[in-house]
């Protein structure tokens, strides 16, 4: 056989291989019986994520599945300390946006105990900020439009900030010198995702009560609820789980001064807790105050105060998730029927668990809507890994042009390229060094700590983190071969 017929074959199945393995390896979530008794369920479950924390080399997670307001799935994996310290249920998690939620209840205890209402401007009670005066009236920013996010605030979310940074002092500070918080649009006629309103409402509790924000979550909703191991102030909880990289590296966990925003702290025995107050038996809120919490916005009944609302066959599905830098969770409860779930972890692909862990048991609540957010999660991630295939594809079509073109005597590689006219040999080689571009390019972004994997970015459980290690293998080989192609002379005569 000539070497140009191995050449052919060695492509050849290189490149079969590549459709192979992406179309094996395509995603997927693993769809559960609702009809199946809980001891199976959690066997399927806790399967589930025994391979996602292999997959995607997740440190430490957390886990867990309530039914008939039972717990029937209880987990804790992996490790909290780079020293290997092993997570426990006493391990607290930064919650992100999950703190949210507490930040629900929180409020929600001032109203039921009369010392603000919900339905008046949240200015009447801060004492600390002025809502900038500009295009629409303050008056419109209501407590409630603010927990619906309603209110018309800008500011979507708020990252932490790492110990070689500036610092905002505190929440006012926050909003004064750093993010300002104002209103970008008329209050009340859309729901517009706010971090910024969220911490308006941080400010305006803590005028209120004269108390901090971790204080009076403590006192209002933590303590009673048996939340030991949890709140706005990690400093002063026993056990707090550090942060990891994608690839297990201790990282800098960051300051959050948007507190009610994102900044909250939970144990896995903790978050059970409330998951479990959700579904009843609670007594810091009246049933109407609860009711109140997942009552549909106005003008999107998809969502409610802070939480989403899906419909399912057996009642609505309320639900929130936080991703915050390294930390991923997600919480739902069904209180129809006593359905809970959870997770959390402590590194950057963990943010992989809400396709494959949720998803999962998502399945179980047969919501269309459910169904429709783990299909959108699960396009993105074939299309990463497909879009990943056709740059490999393109950069073995290139290596055969190369590899045959100095086999047959047509191409030879130099390093000083030549051509058969000046002008081809210029644009060549300015489309050569283009190449070189942007594969040092990719280079930086996918295999240093500069963009994807620094400690600041807030990786979203939509990035399929999984399917870009292949896709930052088969960008950088293409843009490589595509510069050694075009850095090749032709063979003068031939």
């Amino acid at each position: 056989m000539r070497k140009l017929d191995w050449i052919r074959l060695a492509v050849g199945l290189a490149a079969v291989l590549v459709l192979v393995v992406t179309f094996a390896g395509r995603r997927a979530y693993e769809s559960l019986d609702p009809e199946a008794p809980p001891d199976r369920v959690a066997a399927q479950l806790d399967a589930v994520l025994s391979r996602a924390m292999d997959r995607y080399s997740i440190s430490g997670a957390v886990a867990g599945a309530i039914h008939d307001a039972e717990i029937i799935w209880s987990t804790r994996r992996g490790f909290r300390t780079a020293e290997g310290d092993p997570v426990t249920g006493h391990t607290a998690f930064n919650l992100g946006s999950i703190s949210k939620p507490l930040t629900v209840w929180t409020i929600l205890s001032l109203v039921y105990h009369g010392e603000i209402d919900l339905d008046r401007p949240v200015g009447d009670y801060l004492t600390r900020y002025d809502i900038p005066a500009g295009e629409f009236d303050p008056s419109g920013v209501t407590i409630r439009r603010l927990l619906r996010h309603t209110a018309g605030t800008n500011i979507q979310g708020y990252g932490g900030y790492g110990a070689h940074e500036h610092q905002p002092v505190d929440a006012l500070d926050l909003t004064e010198n750093f993010e300002r918080v104002g209103i970008v649009r008329e209050p009340g006629t859309a729901r517009r995702y706010s971090g910024g309103g969220y911490v308006l409402l941080q400010m305006m509790a803590e005028d209120v009560t004269g108390q901090s924000f971790d204080a009076l979550a403590r006192v209002r909703v933590l303590e009673p609820l048996g939340m030991t191991n949890s709140g706005f102030d990690p400093a002063r909880l026993d056990e707090v789980s550090d942060s990891f990289a994608y690839y297990g590296n201790r990282i800098e966990t960051l300051r959050d001064v948007a507190l009610a925003a994102a900044g909250g702290y939970a144990s896995a025995d903790d978050l059970e807790r409330f998951l479990l107050a959700h579904l009843g038996g609670q007594t810091i809120l009246s049933a109407a105050m609860i009711e109140t919490a997942f009552a549909p916005t106005n003008p999107d009944p998809a969502f409610a105060m802070s939480y989403t609302r899906w419909r399912t066959p057996s009642g609505w599905l309320f639900g929130h998730g936080g991703n915050n830098s390294t930390w991923h969770g997600q919480i739902y409860v069904r209180p129809e029927t006593g359905d809970g779930f959870y997770f959390l972890t402590n590194t950057t692909g963990g943010a992989q668990l809400d396709l494959d862990l949720s998803c999962a048991w998502l399945s179980m609540m047969e919501s269309a809507d459910a169904d429709r957010a783990c299909a959108d999660a699960l396009s993105v991630a074939r299309s990463v890994g497909w879009w990943a295939a056709g740059f490999a594809l393109a950069a073995l079509a290139l290596v055969y042009w190369l590899a045959a073109g100095i086999v047959c005597g047509r191409r030879v590689l130099a390093l000083r390229p030549s051509g058969r006219s000046r002008l081809r040999l210029v644009g060549r080689l300015f489309v050569a060094i283009l190449a070189a571009v942007l594969c040092v390019g990719a280079v930086w972004i996918f295999y240093t700590n500069s963009v994807i994997w620094r400690t600041e970015t807030i990786l979203i459980d939509e990035i399929p983190l999984d399917e870009i290690e292949g896709l930052a293998l088969s960008v950088t080989s293409a843009f490589a071969v595509l510069f050694l192609s075009l850095w090749s002379s032709p063979v003068r005569g031939r």
